[in-house]
């Protein structure tokens, strides 16, 4: 009986099975793709054939985390270690357009020896190679379509493609192996790696090490191969943003499942009541909606999950960015899909079985699905208002899953634009007219030669030159805190106002912003450690930019010192004598240091990695909304042309044309989507402001609702009321009014 009541309206339950397979697949899909980074990150290390992992204790990942390799020669004389190698990350972007991490090896150490060469020759074997040595991944030489001896650029310098590479990790074949010392030269990071793999003599001696670690390098973390990545904060980062959007998806076909349901309900009100009159107890009647419910849930999740995996499969075919992050079908993903799926059965169902159960029989036989209207004396928007009406509970529903979709659109572009306003605030405060960052890197990579300031400081058009150098850190009141790093005479650091204490006068001293402090607890003079450094506060400040005011300053040169990059800078802030001439003094720049990005202070967001990806993020989440949004239209619509096919009949008995019936299905729909896309501004504008809250706590930024978000969320809810009506629209024009006032 559940599944000969589900397929009743097959059209109806394929589309439900639609809306909630996608939700499902996005669970499977991107939460197999976090996952597959952290397996990356665990293959990366145990295929080195190393027993421990030594990185930065508070850095947000190994990627960002700067050992000096002084500390290896040290390691390799300890007793307990037979050998010792350094890795180095960095990124670069590609002919195409999109990043690439590079792996800095040394050409003779152990760790390299886990890429199995399947063509050409290793970074230890090449010789007489015109340019530098490169080995590319699998995956990357077919995404890029390179091949051996062919030219490969790297942040300016020039490579040749020596071999290729295959480890069977998506995040390493995705990627590309060079010269350790080649590595250093095209960050700035001479004599320092990312992390050190240790190998031990004897396998019982890791206590002791780790003991003699914690001793004499207190400020580093030691970790096996295989629980390296579970220290990796960023991926944890990662995981909770890719459930976010998975948990919209399957939100929203919760609503369309539980809309399905009710409807179905609603025709079957009739049939329920003659199932209560030869004896059935409201409880069985409860049980049988809640089965379809779970059924339809479940058959939603088995086509989701492969779906999901589906779609992983042929994406990472095609994409270097997902073929890099790879991905991971482990059997907690699915079972975490199955019972969510469960879950969204039970709560979904809940409501329609509890109406249906509490039907009374006499009251159930005597309803009229689709109640009779005198048409004939209504006006063309009485008669649109009375047909959305019919089914409030429906058009609610409906309403609500188009709300959730518009709003999650409107708050992520207002974060975006709050980002943007932010970057933008808080460089003019700091009288900052261009803004020089490393071209062809992503922001958290970029790293510029102090004596690239001195060159721009020398041109008669710039009055004065400021580096900055800003990392992010892990301490045990906060899990991230920004750290700022600047020349304690540069102008750049005249807008953090010190409201308690005095500024920074000498080395090792550090500021602290009004919301960390009240956060952290700290007063002036309390000591603060970060990383591998004591710090005496001096200071309070206050800027008024929440994204400062909860970080801290430090002097330059400790900025340098804690991120391993002495005698660089991450970007140089410009003040002009004449603000007038920002375009052609950028132009200038721009001919003059090919390896810079320039931008003006209005642009500078739009520079900015964090923005791009917000920017991305919220395009794909307008995109999962205008395609769900439009199921759930499209299912309401169709259920609405049914219910109204002898009023349809009717209508064309007295005439109506087959146009006129086709606008007034249209533009139901179109009023659907204009009443859900203002609910969703509504829904997005409180949601927003809910978010900014909490990141204000984590020091972030306010959303801003600029008008380019009103108008993007408005036509993405009239494009998913225009997608959802056609076919309906289209349907009831072709119904005939003979056949149609004969439909019961």
């Amino acid at each position: 009986m559940v599944f000969k009541n589900l397929f009743r309206r097959k059209g109806r339950t394929f589309l439900t099975l639609a809306g909630i397979a996608i939700g499902v697949a996005a669970i499977v899909g991107l939460s197999a793709v976090a996952r597959g980074m952290r397996a990356g990150f665990t293959s990366m290390t145990r295929g080195s054939q190393a027993d421990l992992v030594l990185t930065q204790a508070d850095a947000l990942s190994a990627m960002l985390s700067s050992l000096d390799q002084q500390v290896a020669e040290e390691l390799s004389r300890w007793r307990e270690v037979s050998e010792v190698d350094g890795l180095l990350f960095g990124n670069t972007l590609t002919e195409d357009g999109s990043y690439l991490f590079f792996f800095g090896h040394d050409p003779e150490g152990f760790a390299v020896k886990h890429s199995r060469i399947v063509e050409g020759q290793s970074l230890a074997e090449a010789q007489d190679v015109r340019g530098e040595p490169l080995v590319l991944g699998q995956r990357a030489a077919a995404n890029l379509g390179k091949r051996v001896g062919d030219a490969f650029h790297v942040s300016g310098t020039a490579f040749r493609v020596v071999g290729v590479y295959e480890t069977g990790d998506g995040f390493e074949d995705s990627g590309a192996v060079i010269p350790l010392e080649a590595a250093q030269t095209i960050t700035l990071q001479p004599h320092h790696v990312s992390m050190l793999y240790i190998k031990l003599r004897d396998p019982s001696d890791q206590a002791q090490l780790r003991r003699r670690v914690e001793r004499q390098f207190p400020d580093l973390s030691l970790s096996t191969t295989t629980g390296f990545a579970e220290q990796e904060q960023i991926l944890e980062i990662l995981e909770v943003g890719a459930m976010a959007i998975a948990g919209l998806a399957v939100l929203i076909g919760g609503v369309g499942m539980t809309n399905t349901l009710l409807m179905s309900v609603f025709e079957r009100t009739r049939e329920i009541g003659l199932l209560r009159s030869v004896g059935w107890g409201r409880w069985r009647v409860l049980a049988l909606i809640l089965g379809e419910s779970l059924t339809l849930a479940l058959l939603g999740g088995f086509a989701g999950a492969g779906l999901g995996v589906g779609a992983v499969f042929a994406i990472s075919q095609s994409s270097s960015i997902l073929g890099m992050l790879g991905s991971h079908f482990a059997p907690g993903l699915f079972i975490r899909a199955l019972v969510t799926v469960v879950v969204l059965g039970l709560v979904g169902g809940a409501y329609p079985a509890w109406w249906a159960s509490r039907l009374l029989p006499v009251e159930a036989l005597r309803y009229q699905s689709g109640a009779r209207a005198n048409v004939t004396r209504a006006l063309p928007g009485g008669m649109m208002l009375r047909s959305l009406l019919r089914r409030r509970t429906r058009t609610a529903l409906t309403l609500l899953g188009i709300g959730i979709s518009i709003a999650a659109i409107v708050a992520l572009g207002a974060l975006a634009e709050g980002m943007a306003d932010l970057m933008t605030d808080m460089f003019r405060a700091s009288q900052t007219d261009l803004l020089a960052i490393q071209a062809g890197v992503d922001a958290d990579f970029s790293a510029i030669d102090e004596r690239v300031g001195s060159r721009i400081a020398a041109y008669p058009e710039v009055e004065a030159v400021a580096g900055t150098i800003m990392t992010a850190v892990e301490t045990e009141s906060m899990p991230m805190l920004i750290v700022f790093g600047y020349n304690p005479r540069s102008f750049a650091i005249r807008h953090f106002r010190i409201t308690g204490g005095q500024p920074l006068t000498g080395r090792h001293q550090i500021l602290v912003g009004k919301q960390a402090a009240e956060q952290m607890g700290l007063a002036v003079g309390d000591t603060l450690r970060l990383l591998r450094s004591n710090f005496h506060v001096v200071g309070i400040y206050e800027t008024g930019i929440s994204y400062e005011d909860i970080g801290v300053v430090v002097g330059l040169r400790e900025a340098q010192a804690l991120t391993g990059k002495p005698h660089q800078v991450m970007y140089y802030a410009i003040r002009l004598r004449d603000p007038g001439q920002a375009e052609t003094v950028k132009g200038q720049l721009e001919s003059a240091f090919p390896g810079l990005d320039i931008s003006l202070t209005s642009e500078i967001a739009e520079s900015m990695s964090d923005f791009r990806v917000m920017q991305q993020l919220t395009t794909q989440v307008s995109a999962l909304a205008l395609f769900i949004g439009g199921l759930g239209m499209l299912n309401t619509m169709l259920m609405s042309v049914l219910e109204r096919t002898r009023e349809i009949g009717v209508l064309r008995a007295l005439g109506w044309r087959k146009r006129r019936v086709l606008g007034m299905i249209l533009q139901e729909s179109l009023v659907l989507g204009a009443v859900g896309g203002l609910c969703g501004l509504l829904l997005g504008w409180g949601l927003g402001g809910l978010t900014g809250l909490v990141q204000g706590t984590w020091g972030s930024f306010e959303p801003s609702y600029t008008p380019r978000i009103v108008v993007q969320a408005v036509i993405v809810a009239l494009v998913a009321g225009v997608l959802g009506g056609l076919y309906p629209a289209w349907r009831a024009t072709r119904l005939r009014p003979v056949e149609a006032l004969r439909y019961e």
